[in-house]
C-alpha cells in the first residue's frame, strides 16, 4: 500500500505543522505504536518486524543546553551517545553516558503487514542480578488497519535482593486523517502508558505531521516531566537525519538538544532528486514478466535483483503516472509478451503514463509485432540500435499435424470432436487444416491484426506514410534503415548515443528501477477499512489433482473457493482466469463453487487473461461480470476426446495383442485390439451429454437464450472484442477494470488479496534432492523433447474424461 501526499494538500499542511512545533517533540522518544525514524524503533522490540528498510546503522547524541557552553572552553560537552545497527528483523544498541553503557539485541519478526512479535535482550552494569547475565524484554505490535496501531512491552527488572518484577508500557496511535484522500498518513495522534509496581499512569501525547514521505514534524508532551520537545526529520537518498530541543516547563530546569543521523538502505528511503525534482523510471531487459504473482516473495529489500511480474510492472506504472516525483519513463529492450492480451494490458498502463503529460523513450536491438506496436510505438523517440531489427509482421497462425507421422507408426486415430470447429485434437487426426478450422483461424488472426492496426494508427499514425497496415504487412525490417524509411523507428542509435539523447531531453534527470520502484514501501500501516476481495490466480491447463501453483488449475482451486465462500471476511472473490482448458470433471467442480459463491451473496467478476476458453470459459460462466482484453481468446464452448488403435503399431514390431471379457464392456476402448464403432458412439453421447451441460451452464450463467448459447458454442473460439459484441463478456479491459467492476458491485473500494491455488512449484533445490525428473542434455532437440513430453504429462495429468481443449495451443502466434 502507498499513502502519497499531494502537492496541493501538502501545501495546506504546513499551518499544522507549526501547531505540532509548538506542541513539541522530544525526537528521540517518540510515541510507542508510532514509529518512523530509525530511533522510533528503538523503544519496542516488536517495531523491527515493521521497519520498511533491509538495514540501517546510525549515531545520535543528546546534551544538556547547559553543557553546551562547555564548547568554547574546548571540552566535550556531557550527555549520552546511542550506537544502533539492525539487519531485517535484528538489531543491536549501545548506549552511554561515558561512564556506564547499556547493550540491547532485539530480534523480532512481522505476520503480515498486521502483527510483529519482538524480544528483546538488555544488560548493563547491573544486570548481573539476573540468572541469564541479562534482562529480557519483549514487545507486540498490532496494525488491524491502515489508521490504527497498538503497541505493548515488558521489561524485566531486578532489585538488588534478585527479585524480579516488570515494567508494562502501552501506546496507541490513530490517524485522523485516514478517510481523506492523499493525506491517509500525514497526521497521527499517539499516546502512551505504563504500568510500574502495579501503578498504572499515563505518560506521554504526541502527535507527528509527515509533510512527505522523507520529511516528519513530531511534537510530544511528556506527563512524567512536564517537559515539552520540538523535532523533524529528513530521510533522503539513504541518509536519515534528526535534530531536536525539549524543554521542561519549569523555567529552573535546563533543556536538552539531540542529533542523529542513520544511513539506511532498502525500500522506504527517497532519492533527494525525487524530492527536488523528478527522476525516470527505467524499465531495462526484463525478457518477459511472470504470468503470476510468485508463491513466495523473498525480497531482500536491497537493490533490483529479484523481478517483478506482470500484475506487479502494470500496476508500477500506472502509479508512476500519477507520481510526482517521476518525470518519464525509459524501456531498454520492452519486454516480451506471451499473447496479444498481455501486450495490450500493458500497452494501456503505458498509455496511461503518457496521459499524464509523461514522456516515454524506448531503445531496443530488437522487437516483435507485440513488443513494439503495444509497448513501443507510441514513444516520443524511439531507437533501434545500428544492428538490431525490428521483427514486425502480421498476425499468424501455424500448426503441425502428425496424422502421416502416426500412419507410419502404425496408430489409427479417432477424433471425436463436438462439432468441426472443435479442433484441439486435429493435430492428430488430420494431415492440415480442415476448412472449418481454417475459417475459424483466418478470423481469429485477421482480428488479432486488425486491432495491432488501430493500435499503431492511434500510437503512430502520423508518422506512418501508408498507415499501420501497410507498415505491418511490409515487415519484418531486418534492415533497420528500412525501419526509419517506414517511420517506425525515429532514429538508429547506439546504446550510449540514446542515454545522451534522454539525459538531454529530462535534464539529466536521475533514473529510478522499475524492479526497485514496484516495492517501494510507503506509510501505510496494516491493511485499510475496507471490504476484501480475493484476487485467485488460476492459470494453466485444468487438471484432475491438486494443481501446481501459477502451472495448473487442479481441485485446489474448486477447495480454495469453497473456503472463501465460508470466509466471513471475504466480500467477493476476482478470478483472474488464463487457461485454454483441460478436465471437464474439474472445470464443472470449479464452476459450481463459483455459482455457490453467487448464491451466498459474494459477487464474482472475472478478469480473462491471454486465454479463457474451452473449460477457461465454462469457470467463468457463473461470474456476475467477466472482463477480457480485447485479445483475449475466450469461447470455445464445445467438447472433444480422442481415441486411438495401436493395432497397426504392434504388427510392425511382431508383437500380437488378444484377450477375453466376461461381456463386450471389458475390452471397452482397448487400443490393442480391433477398433469398434461402438465404443466410438458411447464416447459421442457421452461427449453430446457434456456439451449439454456446457450450453446450460453458459446458457444459465450468462442469461442466454440456449439457441443462442449452441449459436456461439460448437467449439469457436472468440477474442474478446468479438465476445463482448456477442454478450460473452461484460467489458473489455485488464485486472485493473475487473477491479473497478468489483468495488461497483461492493458498492465501495475494496483491498484485494492475492490467493495462489495448488502445490508449490519444484524448485531448483528440491530438483537436486531428487523431487523432479532428470534434466535432458542440453541442445534443441532435447529441449524439443523435453517440451513433448511435459505436453504428455500434462495431458495425462487432465485425467480419463473429455477434455476441453483451445485449439490455438496448438499454434505459435507472433
Amino acid at each position: 500500500m502507498h499513502a502519497r501526499i499531494s502537492a496541493a494538500p501538502r501545501s495546506a499542511l504546513l499551518p499544522i505543522a507549526l501547531a505540532v512545533a509548538v506542541l513539541g517533540l522530544h525526537a528521540q522518544a517518540a510515541g510507542l505504536a508510532d514509529p518512523v525514524t530509525v530511533w522510533d524503533n528503538a523503544d519496542n522490540p516488536a517495531s523491527w518486524g515493521f521497519f520498511p528498510d533491509a538495514m540501517a546503522v546510525g549515531l545520535r547524541g543528546t546534551t544538556p543546553l547547559g553543557s553546551l557552553a562547555s564548547l568554547g572552553s574546548g571540552s566535550a560537552p556531557s550527555g549520552e551517545v546511542d550506537l544502533l545497527y539492525s539487519l531485517g528483523g535484528l538489531s543491536y544498541r549501545m548506549r552511554t553516558d561515558g561512564s556506564a553503557y547499556e547493550h540491547y539485541l532485539t530480534s523480532s519478526a512481522a505476520f503480515g503487514d498486521a502483527v510483529s512479535l519482538g524480544l528483546g535482550f538488555r544488560w548493563d552494569d547491573t544486570s548481573s542480578a539476573s540468572p541469564l547475565g541479562c534482562y529480557v524484554d519483549a514487545g507486540v505490535m498490532v496494525r488491524p488497519t491502515d489508521f490504527l496501531s497498538i503497541a505493548a512491552g515488558l521489561a524485566e527488572r531486578r532489585d538488588a535482593a534478585g527479585a524480579l518484577s516488570f515494567d508494562y508500557r502501552l501506546g496507541a496511535a490513530v490517524r485522523p486523517l485516514w478517510l481523506v484522500p492523499g493525506l491517509e498518513s500525514a497526521l497521527t495522534v499517539s499516546g502512551d502508558a505504563e504500568i510500574v509496581g502495579g501503578s498504572f499512569a499515563f505518560t506521554a501525547v504526541g502527535a507527528r505531521l509527515m509533510l512527505d514521505e522523507w520529511l516528519s514534524v513530531n511534537g510530544r508532551y511528556s506527563l512524567g516531566d512536564s517537559s515539552f520537545g520540538v523535532g523533524v526529520s529528513v530521510s533522503l537518498s539513504g541518509t536519515e537525519t534528526g535534530a531536536s530541543y525539549s524543554a521542561p516547563v519549569s523555567a529552573a530546569a535546563d533543556g536538552a538538544a539531540g542529533f542523529g543521523s542513520a544511513v539506511r538502505v532498502g525500500r522506504a528511503t527517497r532519492q533527494a532528486a525525487r524530492v527536488f525534482g523528478k527522476a525516470t523510471l527505467v524499465v531495462d531487459g526484463p525478457g518477459a514478466f511472470a504470468d503470476v504473482p510468485p508463491r513466495f516473495d523473498f525480497d531482500t529489500g536491497i537493490g533490483n535483483e529479484t523481478d517483478v511480474w506482470f500484475g506487479q510492472a502494470v500496476a508500477a506504472i500506472r502509479r508512476a503516472a500519477s507520481d510526482r516525483s517521476i518525470g518519464a519513463l525509459v524501456m531498454i529492450d520492452p519486454p516480451g509478451f506471451a499473447s496479444d492480451a498481455r501486450a495490450q494490458e500493458f500497452g494501456r498502463a503505458v498509455g496511461a503514463f503518457r496521459a499524464a503529460g509523461k514522456p516515454v523513450y524506448v531503445y531496443a536491438r530488437g522487437m516483435g509485432r507485440l513488443s513494439y506496436v503495444y509497448a513501443a510505438a507510441g514513444a516520443e523517440l524511439v531507437a533501434l540500435d545500428p544492428n538490431g531489427s525490428l521483427a514486425v509482421v502480421d498476425a499468424a497462425s501455424v500448426g503441425l499435424y502428425f496424422k502421416g507421422l502416426l500412419a507410419k507408426l502404425g496408430v489409427e486415430t479417432y477424433n471425436l470432436q463436438s462439432h468441426d470447429t472443435k479442433t484441439a485434437y486435429n493435430a492428430f487426426s488430420e494431415s492440415g487444416m480442415t476448412g472449418a478450422e481454417r475459417a475459424m483461424l483466418e478470423r481469429y488472426v485477421r482480428g488479432l491484426a486488425a486491432q495491432s492496426y488501430e493500435a499503431l494508427d492511434a500510437a503512430r499514425g502520423a508518422k506512418l506514410p501508408g498507415g499501420a497496415a501497410a507498415a505491418i504487412g511490409g515487415g519484418p525490417y531486418l534492415d533497420p534503415r528500412r525501419a526509419v524509411e517506414a517511420g517506425l523507428v525515429d532514429a538508429l542509435m547506439y546504446r550510449d548515443e540514446f542515454d545522451d539523447a534522454v539525459k538531454e531531453k529530462t535534464g539529466d534527470a536521475p533514473t529510478v528501477d522499475l524492479r526497485g520502484y514496484a516495492r517501494e514501501r510507503g506509510l501505510s500501516w496494516g491493511a485499510p477499512l475496507a471490504k476484501k476481495v480475493a484476487v485467485v490466480y488460476l492459470s494453466g491447463n485444468i487438471i484432475e489433482g491438486e494443481g501446481v501453483a501459477g502451472r495448473s488449475i487442479g481441485d485446489s482451486a474448486a477447495e480454495l473457493l469453497a473456503g472463501l465462500r465460508d470466509d466471513e471476511a471475504i466480500a467477493g472473490v476476482l478470478l483472474r482466469v488464463d487457461s485454454g482448458g483441460g478436465s471437464a470433471l474439474t472445470s464443472d467442480h470449479i464452476a459450481r463453487e463459483v455459482k455457490k459463491l453467487r448464491e451466498k451473496g459474494k459477487p464474482v467478476v472475472v478478469s480473462m487473461a491471454s486465454y479463457a476458453a474451452s473449460g477457461g470459459y465454462y469457470i467463468s460462466a457463473y461470474a456476475d461480470r467477466i472482463v477480457a482484453e480485447a485479445g483475449t481468446v475466450t469461447g470455445s464452448i464445445g467438447v472433444t476426446g480422442l481415441n486411438f488403435s495401436l493395432i497397426g503399431t504392434l504388427e510392425k514390431l511382431g508383437v500380437g495383442a488378444d484377450g477375453v471379457s466376461a461381456g463386450d464392456s471389458g475390452l471397452f476402448g482397448n487400443p490393442f485390439l480391433p477398433h469398434r464403432e461402438g465404443d466410438d458412439a458411447v464416447l459421442r453421447s457421452s461427449i453430446e451429454y457434456v456439451y449439454g451441460r456446457f450450453v446450460d451452464v453458459v446458457a444459465e450463467g450468462r442469461e442466454l437464450d440456449r439457441a443462442r448459447v449452441d449459436e456461439l458454442g460448437k467449439g469457436q473460439i472468440w477474442l474478446g472484442s468479438e465476445a463482448f459484441a456477442n454478450g460473452l463478456v461484460d467489458g473489455i479491459g485488464g485486472l485493473d477494470e475487473a477491479k473497478a467492476a468489483m468495488a461497483e458491485l461492493l458498492g465501495s473500494s475494496p483491498r484485494f488479496v492475492e490467493y495462489l491455488p495448488g502445490e508449490a512449484e519444484t524448485g531448483p533445490l528440491l530438483s537436486m534432492l531428487g523431487a523432479s525428473s532428470v534434466a535432458l542434455p542440453s541442445g534443441a532437440a532435447f529441449e524439443a523433447l523435453g517440451a513433448a513430453a511435459s505436453l504428455v504429462y500434462e495431458i495425462s495429468a487432465m485425467g480419463n474424461g473429455l477434455l476441453y481443449l483451445a485449439p490455438e495451443y496448438m499454434y505459435r502466434n507472433r
